[in-house]
């Protein structure tokens, strides 16, 4: 919970005390745990008053956030330090300052321009991006933190924050109110994962209104393929799991929505008789690749740059001597969110609604007290009953191919889990907006030359990027080893995060 709270002051684009999150937790005896701290929509969020379109920044977009109601919750019913103590690193870290990194710049440079002045004034340097390797300090979203560690969650839950953001909602016509905030944290329950075997390992998953169910239904796709007879990042390899990650992705966008509002069939959808169904699919597409090359396919120009897309996640795991572990995906959503800073707090405002549909009878259409699906997935492994590791990563609806990947390379492949997460990936170009079935791979350059020709001429679609890039995700992982019980713990170069033990 420390590193939830400090990292959103160290990449404050990324996530913060007013983004939104799901965690899993494997007690140290006792099955997985879920805790979904999602952004709801306001009670004011009616479908008509987005008659203007669909917007992705602004005063609108705002859902109720979770994070810090999320954090508590895990703290208080497993941890064994107060919030105040657990704050106090994302407090020194804001009053002091983080050293801005590349990374941070290209973030700056890309959604920057969404913020409001009160969010330039809170994050630039006289204007300006701040220079790599200055400190960017935070004192506000400090005093903020400050007063949390005080008074309790209910500084921004019903409190003076509340209070703060309901009258700067009113005054800039948005839909966010105090009611909404106080009536949150008590909607929050703990639930049972979603889980299917792969190789052996029992991979857990938040049920809906993550998507997470997509990376299952990859997975039990992926069973019924010898994967690794195919070789690694062959391209019979890459084939298969882009085709089985397409299929599941219709399912996701034809049924995963907030089970309080829809029935979502997880059971069928991981049911064997689905499974088998999703593969013949599967098998047809292959096949039709197979054939000589479809017109359409070739690999695009990329080289090392690095635009589109500027959905903003990151991802964090811990595990402990004891056996508990926990990781957690959390987000505001686009870069920065809404780019709505509270005056005075520090606090960026998350641009939730934007990822609710527009459209009558869908899954995910807006409603009051909704949750909208999330393409997150924090996954943990179990081998024979016991804690095995976990798996997550940023990346909106690429996480969920990007997760399979991973899991590809380490249970397939057996690569240790640096490697794993290290390897060259590839995502579907899915995002909000974009028409499906998905057409685009969007690939990284190191992926061999002789694969990516080999998917160009079967008719793929390749939009080809420099060797190391944050568009296929960012993953953090943990695994255990089973005989000895040491803890392994791997970042991805693509993105700013480390691993660290003690």
């Amino acid at each position: 919970m420390a590193a939830a709270a400090a990292i959103g002051v160290a990449e404050p684009y990324m996530s913060g005390l007013a983004g939104c999150g799901t965690l899993v937790l494997t007690p140290p005896d006792g099955p997985p745990r879920v805790l979904v701290f999602l952004g709801r929509a306001p009670s004011g969020a009616t479908p008509d008053r987005f008659t203007g379109g669909h917007p992705d920044a602004g005063p609108l977009t705002p859902a109720v956030p979770g994070n810090l109601a999320g954090w508590a919750r895990a703290l208080s019913d497993y941890g064994k330090l107060s919030l105040s103590h657990v704050l106090e690193p994302a407090i020194e870290l804001a009053e002091r300052g983080v050293p801005f990194t590349p990374f941070d710049d290209q973030m700056f440079s890309e959604s920057g321009s969404r913020l409001t002045p009160e969010g330039t004034a809170t994050y630039y340097h006289d204007g300006h991006i701040p220079a790599v390797g200055s400190l960017l300090a935070q004192p506000d979203l400090a005093r903020t933190f400050r007063r949390i560690a005080a008074e309790g969650i209910g500084y921004l839950y019903g409190g003076s924050l509340g209070h703060a953001i309901d009258r700067l909602m009113r005054d800039r016509g948005g839909l966010l109110t105090e009611g909404d905030l106080r009536a949150y944290p008590e909607t929050l329950r703990w639930t049972s994962p979603i889980h299917t075997t792969y190789r052996g390992v029992t991979v857990y998953a938040p049920p809906p209104p993550t998507s997470a169910v997509q990376a299952l239904e990859t997975l039990n796709i992926l069973d019924t393929f010898n994967v690794s007879e195919a070789g690694h990042l062959s391209p019979d390899h890459l084939a298969m799991v882009a085709e089985a990650s397409r299929a599941a992705r219709m399912d996701t966008d034809r049924y995963v929505g907030d089970p309080a509002f829809v029935d979502v069939p997880v059971a069928r959808l991981l049911s064997p008789d689905h499974t088998g169904e999703l593969r013949a699919e599967v098998d047809r597409r292959l096949r039709e690749f197979q054939v000589a090359g479809t017109p359409g396919g070739g690999v695009g120009a990329g080289g090392t740059a690095e635009g589109g897309g500027m959905a903003s996640t990151t991802h964090l795991a811990a595990a402990d001597a004891s056996g508990l572990a926990v990781n957690i995906t959390h987000s505001l959503g686009h870069g920065f969110g809404s780019g709505v800073v509270v005056p005075g707090t520090g606090v960026c405002l998350n641009n939730a609604m934007h990822w609710f549909s527009m459209t009558p009878g869908h899954p995910n259409v807006v409603a009051p007290g909704k949750t909208h699906e999330w393409p997150i997935a924090p996954l943990h492994l179990h081998r024979n009953g016991r804690f095995a590791g976990t798996i997550g990563t940023p990346g909106s609806y690429g996480i969920l191919v990007t997760t399979v990947q991973v899991l590809v390379h380490l249970l397939d492949f057996g690569l240790n889990l640096q490697d794993a997460i290290a390897a060259p990936r590839f995502r579907w170009v899915d995002d909000v907006g974009d028409p499906l079935p998905a057409q685009v791979m969007r690939m990284e350059s190191r992926v061999p030359e002789s694969t990516r020709s080999a998917l160009a001429g079967r008719g793929y679609e390749i939009d080809l990027r420099g060797p190391w890039s944050m568009r296929v995700g960012g993953v953090q992982g943990i695994l255990a080893d089973p005989l000895t019980g040491w803890l392994a713990g791997a970042a991805d170069p693509r993105r700013n995060g480390y691993a660290i033990g003690w």
